[in-house]
């Protein structure tokens, strides 16, 4: 009796759903890939300019989970997805059942994924991001043919079949996997942020002309903490002597001659920014005449920016308000405190009539009006966004507020008090 022999299955074949998936993750895992490469470098993302919705959405502490890019997870999740699309097409029947149960459960968690980081951006952030919504885009319409052709119902009759059956109980245990990871993801964004979700970086050379704001002065040495120069003026050197800060001239909250200063650049019409200005003056509070504060309005609005190629919204008007605020300091330096505070205090700005009549009731209506007639307020304002830029050069992000503290550039919101008084005592030593 001779040896009996074995049977030989006929190649799997699939279908052109599951080959167009496979296109949509290579696809939306390169991009993944992109964004995690421009997070941990701190590159900028190609067309994600200044207060764009992508750098709006990547600088928040939406884009990290556990204090590490999203995309990562992201670009690691679409990369098992495609390798299992492959598998599907094992010589084995199990190997193919088990890659199937891998597919049902990531393309569960993806689909939950993309629907609460749509959500994030339309609800939360009310921006958006081209490269995150294009990978979202890719990865669901995958997930969804994958899900298509699963094989949860099928019973394997015969050769060429895409891959065994399914019982029902193990594609309903892959269902619940993948939703326990859309848990730990959304949990772990919820519980866990990003310390100060701020990029910092020591401040090197930049490309950008010498800009200086404030009067007229000669170079300093190449260093970001103020020095007298030889006029005897106090002036603040950044990003290596490409930009300079007359600490006589500028708006200056403390005093010019405190040991330690640093810069806020802000907009009037910024939420975030009006956080960071409640935890200013509890720095200041703090540290006394030990620290001085360059506050700087730095508007992200296209009729003053050039950066800024369209204004959002919530941005009209950002231009006007930083004008009153310089004017105000340019008329009567000691009530520039009084102003900007007061322009803070209510959860949005108050209208632009209401702001002109405050100011001039602070500084006078002749001196308000003798202000906007030098061309000091619009030298200053072109300073500030040249420092914008410059910080925009070297982090790679163009989030609101900022801050210059020692070496160090801090972009977007901070968690709390804590985070800035951290920050202070790395770079100045205030504790």
């Amino acid at each position: 009796m001779g040896k009996r022999k074995k049977r030989m299955e006929a190649p799997v074949r699939v279908n052109n759903q599951v080959i167009a998936a496979r296109l949509l993750l290579v696809l939306a895992t390169a991009i993944a890939g992109y964004l995690a490469w421009g997070a941990l470098s701190g590159g900028g993302i190609a067309g994600c300019g200044p207060a764009s919705g992508c750098d709006k959405v990547l600088s928040s502490r939406w884009a990290y989970w556990l204090g590490i890019p999203v995309s990562i997870p992201a670009a690691a999740t679409y990369l098992a997805m495609l390798i299992a699309s492959f598998k599907i097409e094992a010589p084995s029947a199990s190997g193919r059942r088990s890659a199937w149960l891998v597919i049902i459960g990531l393309s569960v968690m993806v689909i939950g994924a993309v629907l609460w980081f749509g959500g994030l951006q339309a609800i939360v952030l009310k921006s958006f991001c081209k490269f995150c919504c294009t990978a979202h885009a890719g990865a669901l319409v995958a997930a969804s043919l994958l899900l298509r052709n699963s094989p949860v119902f099928q019973e394997e009759n015969g050769p060429g079949k895409p891959a065994p059956g399914i019982p029902f109980g193990s594609a309903v245990s892959a269902t619940l996997l993948g939703l326990s990871g859309l848990v730990v993801l959304a949990f772990g964004q919820v519980l866990v942020q990003k310390a100060g979700f701020e990029v910092t970086k020591v401040a090197a050379a930049s490309e950008t002309p010498v800009v200086q704001g404030g009067a007229e002065a000669e170079a300093t040495p190449e260093t970001p903490k103020a020095a007298e120069t030889a006029g005897g003026a106090r002036e603040l050197s950044l990003h290596n002597g490409k930009i300079r800060l007359n600490l006589d001239e500028v708006p200056i909250i403390g005093s010019p001659a405190a040991p330690h200063v640093m810069v806020s650049l802000f907009d009037y019409t910024c939420h975030h920014c009006r956080d960071m200005h409640a935890l200013l003056q509890q720095a200041k509070a703090k540290f006394g005449d030990q620290l001085a504060i360059v506050t700087l309005p730095m508007p992200l609005d296209s009729n003053c920016n050039r950066l800024i190629k369209k204004t959002p919204e919530a941005h009209v008007n950002a231009c006007q308000y930083a004008r009153y605020g310089l004017a105000v300091w340019r008329a009567k330096p000691e009530a520039f405190e009084a102003f900007d505070s007061w322009v803070f205090a209510p959860a949005s700005p108050p209208d632009l009539a209401t702001v002109q009549a405050h100011a001039a009731e602070l500084v006078g209506v002749e001196e308000l009006q003798r202000a906007f007639s030098e061309d000091w307020v619009s030298r200053q304002l072109a300073a500030d966004v040249a420092l914008f830029e410059a910080n925009y050069r070297e982090v790679g992000r163009g989030s609101m507020p900022q801050l210059v503290i020692g070496g160090s550039i801090s972009v977007g919101s901070l968690r709390g008090v804590d985070d800035l008084y951290r920050m202070l005592g790395e770079s100045f030593g205030l504790r």
